[in-house]
């Protein structure tokens, strides 16, 4: 015996307003999201040993392990860097290369070479 019960079929769902909220989602977040910029250093590379062979750079600065920075062979603090580095600028230095030992952080080595833009060197070289 069937009775005449109708059974309720669902309403579709209806993707329109599924997809604005989704677009409006987007872009909210692409509205309020930032953008880091990064900021590059520039190292150019030493130059080639044929090329210029009997020249030796005014100032040799070691980035080793552990952070230990050496400018000429002697060890420097971390936080005198700039300054000392200044002192050989006006003393005449214009090249510097920066050394790499092996162990060395490259943050060390990216910390060197922005004291040394401090400092006012334009001819900046890096080697390992």
């Amino acid at each position: 015996m069937r009775l005449g019960v109708k059974r309720s079929r669902r309403a579709a769902l209806s993707m329109t307003s599924l997809i604005d909220v989704i677009f409006l989602l987007l872009l909210f977040f692409m509205l309020t999201s930032t953008f880091v910029r990064h900021q590059q250093v520039d190292i150019a590379p030493p130059a080639p040993r044929g090329a210029g062979a009997g020249s030796v750079p005014d100032v040799l600065l070691r980035a080793g392990a552990e952070g230990a920075i050496t400018i000429n062979g002697e060890s420097v603090e971390p936080a005198s860097i700039v300054e000392r580095l200044k002192v050989l600028r006006e003393a005449g230095g214009t090249t510097l290369l920066v050394k790499a030992d092996e162990g060395a952080v490259s943050q060390t080595l990216v910390g060197a070479v922005e004291a040394a833009r401090r400092a006012g060197f334009a001819a900046i070289s890096v080697a390992d």
